[in-house]
């Protein structure tokens, strides 16, 4: 049996294209404030260099809550450091929830503050090389001084070592 899309090539890019699947907040309904607040799921479509730690800290607000995204998605990501562009992840959010920006612009944002901060904290690898001196010319006054007499030899031998002979 051959494989087949379960929509067609161009019915899905129209989606693609038409509702762009990047920090889509929930619609708010007016029963939405009876009862307990009940999870409303969200999707996002993974970006180039997108990770579970950045897209926890877009909506949670906190990047150590990655492992929330994870367990929504535990069929379709194998490996947690490893998502790739295109994949669609389902995110759980509180049902007032408001994105402050657009993911991108954030996403963007985030970025630039963090290329910011290196630059800032980031020390050569190597120290800079001291400058070399230039020729230096040795003057009498520089050198030890000679002593002016041979050093006088000690007046008794060193003493003998202590032990015992025992015969």
């Amino acid at each position: 049996m051959q494989w087949r899309w379960p929509l067609s090539l161009s019915a899905f890019v129209v989606l693609l294209v038409v509702t762009p699947l990047h920090a889509q907040a929930p619609e708010k309904t007016a029963d939405a404030d009876v009862g307990p607040a009940i999870p409303v799921e969200a999707r996002h479509q993974v970006q180039a260099s997108d990770n579970l730690h950045l897209l926890a800290a877009y909506y949670y607000g906190d990047a150590r809550q990655w492992v929330q995204i994870l367990k929504a998605n535990e069929g379709g990501i194998k490996y947690p450091s490893v998502i790739h562009p295109g994949q669609i992840l389902r995110i759980l959010l509180s049902p007032d929830w408001n994105p402050p920006e657009p993911y991108t612009e954030w996403k963007r944002r985030v970025r630039e503050i963090a290329i910011a901060a290196k630059a800032a904290i980031d020390v050569p690898t190597q120290p800079a090389a001291a400058p070399r001196p230039g020729p230096v010319e040795i003057t009498p006054s520089m050198l030890p001084e000679r002593p002016s007499a041979p050093p006088a030899e000690p007046a008794e031998p060193p003493a003998a070592p202590y032990f015992v002979r025992l015969l």
